[in-house]
């Protein structure tokens, strides 16, 4: 479906992640899309060469601010997003400057940076992890100290770096973590930063949303789905499941999101929020933001969505770009149980193994990432009207992932 508005240019600004949803989702509305691509001086080490998605119309190289805001407003540019993480503070500057919709770049941490998020919370009166923000693992094992607790989590300061948080229980385990995590951090995001956090609960929640600027002014955001986060005893992503929209847990987190997002300064596009409930479990404490970030998230999952409730979660929050489209809340999957399941990492799988997976009943969606192997499944989505069948199929899946004996005593029970 298209929108009456009139069409437009779209620049994405470092769009790194792989496949860029962006050129299908604006070429519907009858809008181009221009990577703006940042010289090799100002990339992260992870990415000395990152090519240009496949799909846009043409693409402008980011050497300064003032350069690229030049050659955008020359290309009659009217949207700026970020088309990843590490291009969130840039396309908020180039929007400032050309006029656009977008959030104040003065504040741009806050729509990425653990640490920024988390101070800013507490200036507010929002609960979230209690936290600390630095280069010095010296500072950190004295705020571990003043703050004694069952375990810490050490991550990179910005949120979305592909770098995994690892747990830590005690100083000498932070300070054996700490060098191969802070160089991890610099190479993927360009900064050094790492945040220590007291060690979440595993009672974890991912909210996505989307926001547009409303009638007044004044941010109208919309939350479009959200998952029960199931982990590991290691604190690692097992699975997560799609919570309904109208249950009382439901609701509480898409208030919760709706300050935070104000808290942050958010007022156009799309945002993935983690919140993580206490270990004692009360509900009346409700959620501590754990991270948000104001760039798409894509998965298989969004396919699988798509599938199952007709609306694609993924474009229409790009869409809130565009004047007259508007975000909308997924409805409930019509009685299905959706479940997203992370695979292990390992290596390139037996071609067996891949055939089995994708024939089991409730897999309707396969997410592979490249390794020097080959390509390796990340993600299996699964989606059924009976939650025995989904259950039945993740088992499978673990087994497979163990050994042929325990596929074969899965497949016999």
């Amino acid at each position: 479906m298209t929108c009456p508005c009139a069409a437009g240019i779209a620049a994405v600004v470092a769009p790194y992640d792989g496949e860029s949803p962006y050129p299908r989702v604006f070429a519907r509305h009858g809008w181009r899309t221009v990577a703006v691509v940042p010289e090799r001086r100002q990339r992260p080490w992870a990415y000395p060469a990152a090519a240009v998605p496949a799909g846009h119309t043409g693409a402008v190289v980011h050497r300064g601010v003032r350069q690229t805001v030049k050659a955008l407003r020359a290309l009659g540019v009217s949207a700026v997003v970020a088309g990843s993480a590490g291009g969130i503070e840039t396309a908020e500057r180039i929007a400032w400057q050309l006029g656009l919709p977008g959030a104040d770049p003065a504040s741009s941490p806050l729509r990425y940076d653990r640490g920024a998020q988390a101070a800013r919370l507490s200036r507010v009166g929002i609960p979230a992890l209690r936290s600390i923000r630095t280069t010095s693992l010296a500072d950190a094992l004295a705020w571990a100290r003043a703050l004694p607790r069952p375990g810490y989590l050490l991550a990179p300061a910005a949120a979305g770096t592909p770098v995994a948080p690892v747990e830590c229980a005690d100083e000498v385990q932070i300070g054996a973590a700490w060098p191969a995590m802070r160089s991890a951090a610099a190479r993927q995001c360009g900064s050094p930063h790492l945040v220590l956090s007291e060690r979440p609960s595993r009672r974890q929640y991912t909210v996505n949303s989307a926001t547009r600027p409303g009638p007044r002014g004044r941010p109208e955001h919309v939350v479009t789905d959200l998952w029960a986060d199931v982990r590991t005893r290691h604190g690692l992503l097992d699975r997560a499941d799609l919570l309904a929209p109208g249950s009382v847990l439901s609701r509480t987190l898409s208030a919760a999101t709706a300050r935070v997002l104000d808290a942050l300064g958010v007022v156009c596009g799309p945002v993935t929020t983690r919140f993580v409930y206490g270990d004692d479990g009360r509900a009346e404490d409700g959620p501590l933001l754990m991270w948000a970030l104001a760039a798409p998230v894509v998965t298989p999952a969004d396919e699988a969505l798509r599938t199952a409730t007709g609306h694609d979660r993924a474009a229409e929050a790009l869409e809130t770009w565009i004047p007259a489209a508007a975000p909308r809340r997924l409805p409930a999957p019509g009685g299905q149980h959706l479940v997203r399941v992370r695979m292990c990492p390992r290596p390139a799988s037996a071609p067996w193994a891949d055939a089995v997976l994708r024939s089991l009943p409730t897999v309707v969606a396969v997410g592979e990432v490249r390794t020097p192997a080959g390509r390796v499944p990340a993600e299996a989505v699964l989606c059924g009207g009976e939650l025995s069948a989904v259950e039945r199929d993740y088992r499978v899946i673990r087994a497979l992932e163990r050994d042929n004996s325990s596929l074969t005593s899965s497949l016999r029970a």
